[in-house]
């Protein structure tokens, strides 16, 4: 028995070494689409209201753009994380703290990458949850978000990777200014 395991261990690294040698490098070019769904934790201050934190739902969190060089990227980015609230006697009902912000995401390292941008930021109604007219308001601010990843596998033009943000917004509503951020964990997928 501790032979066969030796065996397949030494058959395994033989394998793994061969395969290394062909490596080709993992190319980036031309236009760049992405998707991230995970969690997030989130903290909101409103005035005249106490301050809350959630842990919720991060989505849609998508992004488009163009690769400018090999380790270069011009993107929109749409982050969202999912809250629930219950403002001005309203029913509870889900929001999105969201933005629409242009972003630069550069490659430090052949996998592991930095993202950075300024924007608009949104307080929005969650698409499936809207029971009538007055539900469908959405507020603007503005927001800056930071995030980094790694890509775990890549095959072809596709990357699977893991990503970690945080994002820091305003959004003028009927009761004030809304301030908050989110710390939000994801696995995205990304096209190339």
């Amino acid at each position: 028995m501790r032979s066969l395991l030796i065996c397949i261990i030494v058959l395994l690294s033989l394998s793994l070494s061969a395969q290394s040698t062909e490596f080709k490098s993992f190319e980036r070019k031309g236009l760049i689409i992405g998707a991230a769904f995970g969690v997030s934790s989130i903290h909101l201050s409103f005035p005249e209201q106490a301050s809350f934190s959630q842990t919720n739902a991060s989505f849609p969190n998508i992004k488009i753009g163009a690769m400018i060089s090999p380790k270069l990227a011009i993107l929109a980015y749409l982050p969202g994380t999912v809250y629930t609230y219950s403002g001005n006697g309203s029913r509870k009902r889900d929001r999105g703290f969201e933005g629409i912000v242009p972003s630069v995401q550069y490659w430090l390292k052949d996998r592991w990458w930095l993202l950075g941008g300024a924007g608009l930021g949104m307080d929005a109604p969650a698409f499936y949850d809207i029971k009538n007219e007055s539900e469908r308001k959405f507020y603007f601010g503005s927001t800056l978000l930071a995030g980094t990843g790694f890509e775990l596998w890549r095959w072809k033009n596709c990357a699977l990777d893991l990503q970690g943000r945080v994002q820091y917004g305003t959004a003028k509503m009927p009761e004030g200014i809304r301030k908050g951020v989110a710390f939000s964990v994801g696995v995205g997928l990304n096209l190339y």
